[in-house]
């Protein structure tokens, strides 16, 4: 057996074969080493998770850090720990820089993801100087704790990070799929303590969708709702086991998870093997949830969508409402994420906000960017999105923190797989609620049904903790709730071809060690290859079409439960308002309008260089409606600030930058009559001019001969006389 796979000249003979045998010979003999490396590959697979769940404390982060707080040593302790990213050889980081704090999702795996490769959220942040901060978590829960535990407990690290850079812009807070309604929900608590949060592939409006697409959000309906949870808790003896959770993601895609995966992997074994392994460390490597955690979120979120009511309240009162942040919001989102699906990661937007203007009045600023194919995981691991979506938002997040209100989307320039310097990369386009609800919006027939489902939910689960939940009291062991966890199938996936479960495929490392050195490649155009790569195919194509089959009577088969009249009646849906949103009054808009006006007003007048330099810069943009590097426009300004006053901070610069943003799109006209009034009681106002034409020229993307024009008509609305002879036109 040995010989038959490991050396190739045993399928050789001394009779001469025909151009088809010698094909079907060389493939046999690839198809048999392939088969070993692939078994090589399986067993190491299984090593390194029975290593990575053997270990409380694992994570996938290919960065070294330094564990600052750690969350079990709170008065309500929780697993989650804060660390500071050390900077690899060669990059340097500055204390004074914009710090960013990445999370990762606690939804089934170890923390790490966000930092598992060089082009990552932290290794792009690294590379551009600024400090990195990263919020993990064990794999187990402390005991006792409860998932409001975790929220309220998550504030003091991002108040250490605060209290470590004073003086810095505040913050960049990116909280990855899960992480980021968690991110969210510590802005919420201390809205000063942050500047812009980043939210990637993350769902905070549960029940919207599109159908005929995104099949997850009916999951919970046709179970009956989130008694199923408890259940499985009560089964693992108080902990809910987050491979349920994987397996609910690996469903989504039966044709990836049960063929092209693997696949893919045999198909080019020299070449995919660590690629493979350094993505199923991180999707192997399961972790729990105390059973009152997930239901927690499955009540409150997934199931009961609270989240954008502005009445989702704490034990102890603390209202959680996204409104109440502050800072600029930015949201990631893909036409490719079959798991946080456009409608649900910015559909919320629309279910918090009428429209732009009650955006822009509210003071507040929120983007999205939108990919059209990039899948769920690949919006915060994949280095394509590296080098991309992930390096612009770190780049462009002094740009995005000095945004006037109103809701944007950044817009790539820049071809996916292309770098461009010195050009324009991207820029921000004004958008309205209905763009966002174009992304996915239910109707009040769909929402009805979540309602009901919902209704029917929690009388459910009060059922089952009150009549079933009791009696696993009296039969619940620890031995009992290990066997549970470690007979999962997902698990057992694993586990059966590690070393320590399996002494047999201890075999396959003797066989590739021999393979490796006799490796024979065959002619990608041999036709059995051909024949092997249509069999997938077909494979695929079957699972695929399948699948969506399946999809669609789950669709309906939630519809059909769940908008029936009589259900409905049943539990007393058919006559409420099902989706709750904030409301806004004619009293609350007259008040939000009129605070927008006293911001205007506070922040008219020009009192220095710094002030007068931006609102002429940012009157120039509004006269051309320029689209400049927005990378770039902060950089420059932030440099050119330090010129002209050296005592400030990059913390007030910003401020100064913002407000001006504020004056010049709310009221161009005031903002000219201020100005005009600095420039004519300032003995260096007409040099402001000339200054401002120089720092133009350091603006990616601006046009010289826009800048000229606009000047022009600046000086004219001024009413200044400003020659200058060296000027060229």
């Amino acid at each position: 057996m040995t010989n038959l796979f490991s050396d190739p000249t045993i399928l050789q003979n001394k009779i001469p074969l025909s151009p088809a045998a010698k094909e079907f010979q060389d493939y046999l003999t690839d198809f048999s080493q392939r088969s070993v490396l692939f078994m090589d590959i399986m067993r190491k697979r299984g090593n390194q998770a029975v290593e990575m769940s053997s270990n409380n404390g694992a994570t996938v982060l290919s960065f070294d850090f330094e564990i600052l707080i750690d969350g079990a040593t709170f008065s309500r302790p929780i697993n989650y720990w804060l660390a500071k990213m050390q900077a690899p050889a060669g990059v340097v980081t500055d204390d004074k820089k914009r710090p960013f704090v990445i999370q990762d999702p606690r939804a089934g795996q170890s923390p790490g993801i966000g930092g598992m490769k060089k082009d990552s959220e932290i290794g792009d942040a690294l590379k551009n100087g600024h400090p990195v901060y990263f919020v993990g978590f064990n794999a187990a829960p402390i005991e006792g704790q409860t998932y409001e535990d975790v929220i309220k407990g998550q504030v003091a690290f991002y108040e250490k990070i605060a209290e470590l850079h004073p003086e810095s812009p505040k913050m960049c807070a990116m909280g990855n799929c899960a992480a980021g309604y968690l991110t969210m929900f510590n802005a919420m608590q201390r809205p000063d303590l942050f500047g812009p949060i980043v939210i990637a592939g993350s769902p905070l409006s549960y029940w919207n969708g599109v159908r005929g697409k995104n099949p997850m959000r009916y999951a919970g309906g046709l179970l009956g709702g989130s008694w199923i949870n408890s259940l499985l808790g009560d089964l693992g003896g108080g902990k809910f086991d987050g491979s349920y959770l994987i397996e609910n993601f690996n469903n989504l895609n039966p044709a990836n998870t049960l063929w092209s995966k693997q696949y893919n992997l045999f198909a080019d074994i020299d070449n995919q093997g660590e690629r493979y392994l350094q993505f199923e460390r991180w999707w192997g490597d399961f972790i729990q949830f105390n059973t009152s955690e997930i239901k927690w979120l499955v009540d409150k979120l997934f199931i009961g969508n609270e989240l954008t009511t502005g009445n989702l309240t704490l034990e102890d009162g603390t209202v959680l409402d996204p409104r109440a942040i502050t800072s600029p919001l930015i949201t990631f989102v893909s036409d490719g994420d079959n798991i946080s699906p456009p409608a649900q990661s910015a559909g919320w937007i629309a279910d918090l906000y009428h429209d732009a203007d009650e955006i822009r009045e509210h003071g507040k600023t929120i983007i999205y960017c939108l990919n059209h194919k990039v899948g769920h995981l690949a919006i915060f691991t994949a280095s394509k999105v590296g080098k991309r979506e992930d390096e612009l938002f770190v780049e462009n997040i002094d740009s995005i923190d000095i945004m006037p209100p109103g809701l944007y989307e950044l817009v790539i320039d820049t071809p996916e797989g292309q770098e461009v310097s010195g050009e324009l990369r991207s820029h921000y386009e004004p958008r309205s609620i209905d763009d966002i609800k174009a992304l996915g919006w239910n109707n009040q027939e769909d929402d009805r049904a979540f309602a009901t489902a919902a209704k029917a939910s929690q009388s459910i689960s009060q059922i089952y903790d009150k009549m079933v939940h009791p009696l696993f009291k009296n039969f619940a062991t620890p031995q009992i709730a290990a066997l549970m966890k470690n007979l999962h199938p997902l698990r057992q996936s694993y586990s059966i071809f590690a070393e320590s479960v399996n002494p047999w495929i201890k075999i396959f490392a003797d066989l590739a060690s021999k393979v490796n050195a006799q490796r024979v490649h065959i002619n990608p155009d041999n036709q059995f290859l051909k024949l092997q790569q249509q069999y997938s195919d077909a494979i695929v194509h079957y699972l695929e079409t399948d699948s969506a089959k399946q999809d669609l009577k789950h669709e309906k088969k939630f519809f059909d439960i769940w908008t029936n009249p009589l259900v409905q009646k049943f539990w007393g849906t058919d006559k409420i308002t099902p989706r709750l949103t904030p409301s806004i009054t004619q009293l609350d808009r007259e008040q939000i309008t009129h605070e927008a006006q006293q911001r205007v007003i506070d922040n008219l007048p020009v009192t220095n260089q710094i002030q007068a330099m931006y609102r002429i810069i940012r009157l120039i943009i509004a006269f051309r409606e320029q689209k400049i590097v927005p990378e770039l426009l902060v950089r420059v300004l932030v440099q050119e600030a330090h010129k002209l006053e050296p005592t400030w901070n990059d913390r007030e610069i910003h401020e100064v930058i913002r407000n001006q943003a504020i004056v010049v799109a709310e009221d161009t006209d005031a903002a000219i009559a201020a100005l005009k009034t600095y420039l004519e009681t300032n003995e260096n106002g007409h040099a402001m001019i000339e200054i401002v034409r120089e720092v133009s020229t350091k603006l990616g993307g601006i046009k010289q001969a826009d800048v000229h024009e606009a000047l022009k008509v600046l000086v004219d609305k001024l009413g200044l006389k400003i020659s200058n002879p060296n000027h060229k036109e």
